[in-house]
């Protein structure tokens, strides 16, 4: 049975993710961002500056209090104890965010954009690593490879997934086999 959970959001939700720990989080147009118990009760709310929408939501998995969250063009990292404030944010893509992803150390974060573009955030320097332009329209999605520290796979309005190897290297033809793509990815 479904339970509808209120006394959160005013706006359409646009974007959820769940925490290890049972914690949910929740964006929406307007920036406005939620966080709930694993029972539906609001344990907290922020507002984000300006009128961008919050597209992507990720909860740490090494740090269940620590959460990203896309909003226009920027990465905000919060502390879901404390959403009054960010612990640091980011302004890296040129466009709207759609995706965040990271990977399995969590020293890097891709977000992908609607210009087609990712950026690879290094989260111990503080800076964008690499950009990758490789979708010709709105690239969706993006995901880190588990257990390929060097491989994420992307997906956009061009109709295409991109699988990158070594993602400070080139795209692999998104018209190879997936048994082809596997020996590509591990170098035979």
């Amino acid at each position: 049975m479904a339970v509808k959970w209120t006394g959160g959001h005013s706006s359409p939700i646009l974007c959820l993710n769940a925490s290890q720990e049972g914690l949910v989080a929740s964006g929406a147009e307007c920036g406005d961002l939620m966080v709930w118990g694993e029972d539906g009760t609001p344990l907290g709310h922020t507002h984000f500056q300006g009128a961008d929408d919050v597209t992507s939501v990720l909860f740490s998995p090494s740090c269940p209090t620590k959460l990203y969250a896309s909003h226009g063009e920027t990465i905000s990292i919060l502390d879901v104890r404390s959403l009054k404030e960010s612990l640091d944010h980011f302004h890296v893509n040129e466009e709207e965010i759609n995706c965040l992803s990271l990977n399995e150390t969590e020293n890097l974060l891709a977000s992908a954009d609607d210009s087609g573009t990712i950026k690879i955030l290094d989260l111990e320097k503080k800076k964008v690593s690499r950009s990758l332009k490789r979708h010709s329209n709105i690239c969706s999605s993006v995901a880190f490879r588990p257990q390929r520290p060097q491989s994420l796979v992307s997906c956009g309005l061009d109709m295409q997934v991109m699988l990158c190897r070594e993602y400070l290297g080139d795209a692999v033809e998104p018209s190879e086999s997936p048994s082809t793509l596997d020996y590509k990815f591990t170098g035979g």
